[in-house]
């Protein structure tokens, strides 16, 4: 008896993390198709997952870079030491379908003189 409540036990646990990541993981479907690209001023950074992200300010305009997952943007070389709050960066991806949203997908990261190529695959 006490082995099956153990095993639902963690059938239940494993659901509900599966289902947690999948909701986090929520793809590029509600951003645009058009290149997009914006110079903007560093104001807070967030690296961890399910993703790294950054809040940037550009002409007195708050948004939110959506970067890929950490282990994707390590394996492109970037780490969170390596922008500070003030930092002028430049990303590339695509801008939010809705255009009341300033959030973009970043595939790629301009930081001083090195870019990041966190998306290869999507040039």
């Amino acid at each position: 008896m006490y082995i099956k409540h153990l095993r639902n036990i963690l059938i239940i646990l494993t659901m509900g993390f599966l289902t947690s990541q999948a909701a986090a993981h929520h793809g590029w479907s509600w951003y645009g198709n058009e290149d997009f690209s914006l110079t903007a001023t560093v104001v807070e950074i967030d690296f961890g997952n399910p993703h790294d992200r950054m809040t940037v300010e550009a002409e007195g305009q708050q948004w939110n870079l959506l970067l890929s997952p950490p282990s994707r943007t390590r394996r492109a070389g970037l780490s969170g030491d390596m922008i500070q709050v003030g930092d002028t960066i430049t990303a590339y991806g695509h801008r939010d379908r809705n255009m009341d949203n300033f959030e973009m997908k970043t595939e790629r990261l301009q930081v001083g003189e090195n870019l990041y190529n966190l998306y290869p695959r999507r040039d």
